[in-house]
Formats: C-alpha cells, structure tokens, sequence
C-alpha cells in the first residue's frame, strides 16, 4: 500500500473529516476517539479534538488536493465508520459523501454498504474475492491440477496426509536457531497448528500469512490476527485494504470471514493498528507476491527484517 504522511497543515482537515463520520449517527464512541489520537500521533501533528469543528464534503475537497492523500483518507473514513463496531446507514451516508467529494473510488465503499445494510454474507463475499488466499490457492490449483486441490481438501478435513511436503517441513525444526525456518517451526509449534501436509492443516499457500506473523513478530490472539491483517494491508500492493476490511469484520465486528476461526469483537487497537499499517508499507517486498521463503529459510530472521525494511515494533 502506498502510504504518504499527510502536511501538517492538511492534518486537521482529515481529523475533521473523521470527526464528522463519527457523530454521523449521534455517539463519539471511545475507540473513535482512540483512533483520531492515534492517527494523530502517527502523523505528528497534536490537536484539540472536542474543538474540531465537523466539515462539508466541498470543504474536504478544497482542502485535500493530493489524489494519495485522497486515496487514503477516503479508506480511512471507512475505518472510523466500522471503529465503533458496527456500520450505520448514517456513517456511510456520510463517507460515501466524502468519497464522492474527494473522487475516490473502490470496491470497499460497496462492501460498507452491505455492512450498513446488514448484508453480511455479501459482504463476506467481497472480501473473500479479493483476499490473498484465494489467489494464491488458484494459482497452485490453475498450476497443479484438480488433483493437488483435492488432496488439500482432504488434508484440511483431517482425512489424509501428505508425507513427503509434511516432511520438508518437520525438517525446519532442526534449521539452526534465529534463522527464518526455525522461527516459522517454532512459530507453528508453539500455536498448536499443523505443517503443511500434515493432517488438519491448510493449503500450503497459507504459509506466506504464517511467515508474516513470524517476520513481522505478532501473536495469533485476535488483536495479533488484527495487527498483522494491518501489516499486510501496509506492504500488499494488490487490493490492501482488503486485508483491513478482513482484519475489522473478523476480529472486531464478530462476522466470520474464515472457516478457521470465529468472529469476535472489540478487538481493535487503533495505535497498535496503525504502526502495524506503516510498518508494512515502510517494507520493500510484498511476501504476497512473487516471494518465495525457500529461498531464505536459513537466513537469520533479524537479517532478513533489515533486508525488508522491517522497522522494530514500537510497543
């Protein structure tokens, strides 16, 4: 994701904005608050919240020119329309007016009013379309056949096994310590998930989520699942905000996305989100796309987080 910190003098202005879409339906709720203090704090810029006037969507446009700046701005009405939990009718009214004003576009507007209206299985649906695993799972099954499919099927049911990928994997548990390999083995051991191949476990294409959480050093609990959902979003250059639309429906709204998990809510973190969005988009690779872990499963994982641009985490 293309991320650009916005002029100091262009920063009220968003906080304004993201004000307005929060009284859309009345209630300034705390994690809204908690999500305009941490973008300013991100942005560096302090200011006087309750004095924040609200703003017209015309004034929004005369102020923000720049189309990134646009971009993400109109993105992140969408996170303050969902912050509170739940999407209103009024709130996206409100962002879809912004977006307009602003000229932004995308698939994620459509998917808020789904949320608004209650269409959740649409919405589900949205996301899923665009969500990484999926990709990835085609292009194995396009490259491979309907036979590796069928048999990662039945490896996730727990019906069967694939040794021989089951042992290239066991063998990373033995790969010196502090090198990536390692780390993912431990990573997968200590969480009580299953290696590719063995039974139980998920296609294989899943590692590459696996792998972030280890470079990336964010724990599998909901609020880790959301964190590094928003460290994804930072460093995936194909429909980003997906992985944030993913990360709030799943973990912070309780709609199930994944069959693996439940939906659960009130998990949002709006510092620890945010640091993990620009961690990401600070990075100079997408793991999504066009890498392959092979390749530098002995590397020394600190190594490689330098190698990626992969700042410590702040908390």
């Amino acid at each position: 994701m293309e991320f650009e910190i916005p002029p100091p003098d262009r920063v009220p202005f968003g906080m304004r904005a993201m004000k307005t879409v929060a009284l859309a339906d009345g209630e300034f709720d705390a994690t809204e608050r908690a999500l305009m203090e941490a973008a300013q704090k991100l942005f560096g810029v302090e200011v006087d919240i309750d004095g924040l006037d609200l703003i017209t969507p015309q004034q929004l446009a005369e102020e923000i020119t720049d189309p990134q700046l646009r971009w993400q701005l109109g993105h992140g009405l969408i996170v303050m329309a969902l912050a509170d939990g739940e999407a209103s009718t009024a709130e996206f009214d409100q962002v879809r007016e912004f977006a307009d004003a602003l000229e932004v576009d995308s698939e994620a507007f459509g998917t808020l009013h789904k949320l608004a209206d209650h269409h959740f299985m649409a919405a589900r649906v949205d996301v899923a379309r665009h969500f990484f695993a999926r990709e990835k799972i085609l292009e194995r099954a396009q490259l491979d056949g309907f036979g590796w499919l069928a048999k990662s099927v039945a490896t996730l049911a727990g019906l069967s096994e694939d040794k021989q990928l089951a042992a290239r994997y066991q063998a990373l548990e033995d790969y010196p310590a502090n090198t990536l390999g390692r780390c993912y083995a431990e990573f997968i051991r200590s969480n009580g998930f299953s290696f590719p191949g063995e039974r139980g476990s998920p296609p294989e294409p899943i590692i590459l989520h696996d792998m972030t959480h280890t470079l990336g050093g964010y724990d599998t609990t909901p609020r880790g699942e959301l964190q590094v959902l928003g460290f994804h979003a930072g460093f995936r250059k194909r429909h980003p905000f997906t992985f944030l639309l993913f990360g709030l429906m799943q973990f912070h709204m309780g709609i199930r996305i994944t069959p693996l998990t439940k939906g659960v809510t009130d998990n949002l973190e709006p510092e620890l989100l945010l640091e993990a969005l620009a961690r990401g988009a600070a990075m100079n690779i997408d793991l999504t796309a066009m890498w392959d872990p092979w390749g530098v499963m002995d590397h020394d994982i600190d190594e490689l987080r330098q190698q990626y641009d992969i700042a410590p985490r702040g908390d």
